[in-house]
């Protein structure tokens, strides 16, 4: 097997994680020490993406050496692996890959736990200073919170994964507050008293000392004013990126780590996270945004809250896809349909409206006549990075 054969054949792997105790077990017995590396956790329904790509940037541009871990990937499978932002080569993944595979094989590890463990190991060897772990899915049980942190953190909670993490905003906010650990700070940017409440009881509970963060703004078109710290900066960007960055600075803050005016600045200027409102085209305009579930399109649409453009849309069956498309109608702009080629995205056209081709939207976006907004799913926004060979 070549090494695409064996990135294709662990995405394969659709089964449940193993019990945290167990992978913790696994994984302390390949590398021992894996505990004293400095570590955060990132959780939430939006953002965590974001949130962990503030943190790498700010870390980074301080002058040390982070890890990264997140998923999904929108290009090449190691996109899920960085270090100082260069994504894990194919020879170094295929090295760890193949130093473990028979352990990887024997447990029957799902993907998720496979990418986890190959990026500790990675870490490890890569001596980073501190790691940045983005939670798959939910957070109590999910297999990231069988490590050891200095903080832990929630974007946000919103509807989505209902059929897993429940169907009312309290069990939901319980999964995600299940990564809470007596060891590590928690911080949120959530701001439903229900869930706030939630997350109260359950820092309680573990004697957790939890904040809440909110940094308030003003907005001057597409520029945002702000003040940190005692000073005041600009970013350029979507509204919906200032509580991702808040969170990011006040746990560097919290953890002591030196995050200077001139640090914040720079990475205010360097900030790209590819697939979340990213210009394609400027004339005409063509933006490409991963609003994948309700609470995404809500923060899509406060940050663009106008559109004269045509609307092109992607979701995953398991989604509300009704829902997001209500909101998308609030723009009064055609809607067409772009299904992809995955198991977890079908029956698209019982929506009732006009379906393309991807590779027919591919050819309209490399020529535009007209301003487009490509939105949903990020698997969706990952194929239309991928044709377009879009720098990641």
């Amino acid at each position: 097997m070549n090494v695409q054969e064996k990135i294709e054949k662990i995405e394969r792997i659709r089964t449940q994680n193993h019990d945290l105790l167990l992978f913790r077990k696994w994984l302390t017995e390949a590398l021992p020490y894996h505990s004293r590396m400095p570590k955060i956790q990132v959780a939430g329904t939006n953002g965590k993406g974001s949130t962990c790509m503030w943190l790498n940037k700010l870390i980074e541009n301080c002058g040390y050496k982070v890890g990264l871990f997140t998923s999904p990937h929108l290009k090449n499978h190691t996109e899920r692996i960085k270090v100082n932002s260069k994504e894990i080569s194919l020879e170094d993944w295929e090295r760890i890959y193949d130093m473990f595979e028979p352990v990887f094989m024997e447990k029957e590890m799902t993907m998720f736990e496979i990418d986890l463990f190959m990026a500790m190991v990675y870490f490890t060897e890569q001596e980073v200073d501190i790691a940045i772990i983005e939670v798959g899915l939910g957070g109590r049980l999910d297999a990231s919170t069988a490590l050891d942190y200095n903080a832990t953190l929630i974007t946000n909670i919103g509807w989505d994964h209902m059929e897993i993490l429940g169907d009312s905003i309290e069990q939901i906010t319980y999964e995600k507050a299940g990564i809470f650990k007596p060891s590590a700070y928690a911080l949120t940017t959530e701001k439903n008293p229900v869930s706030q409440k939630v997350m109260e009881q359950i820092a309680s509970y573990f004697k957790v000392m939890l904040g809440f963060v909110d940094m308030p703004y003003t907005q001057d078109g597409d520029f945002i004013h702000f003040t940190w710290n005692d000073n005041a900066y600009t970013f350029k960007g979507p509204k919906y990126q200032i509580d991702n960055l808040a969170l990011a600075l006040e746990t560097l803050y919290v953890l002591g780590w030196p995050i200077t005016k001139e640090v914040v600045e720079k990475t205010l200027c360097d900030f790209k996270w590819p697939g979340r409102f990213t210009s394609l085209h400027e004339n005409p305009k063509v933006l490409i945004e991963g609003c994948h579930n309700t609470s995404g399109m809500d923060a899509l649409i406060e940050s663009l809250p106008t559109w004269k453009g045509s609307i092109y849309f992607c979701a995953l069956y398991d989604k509300d896809i009704k829902g997001m498309l209500e909101r998308l109608e609030t723009y009064k702009c055609p809607i067409t349909m772009v299904p992809i080629d995955s198991y977890r995205c079908k029956d698209l056209e019982q929506y009732g409206y006009p379906l393309i081709t991807i590779d027919t939207l591919i050819e309209m976006v490399k020529n535009p006549s007209e301003d487009m907004l490509l939105c949903g799913s990020l698997y969706f926004v990952g194929d239309v990075l991928k044709q377009l060979n879009y720098e990641i």
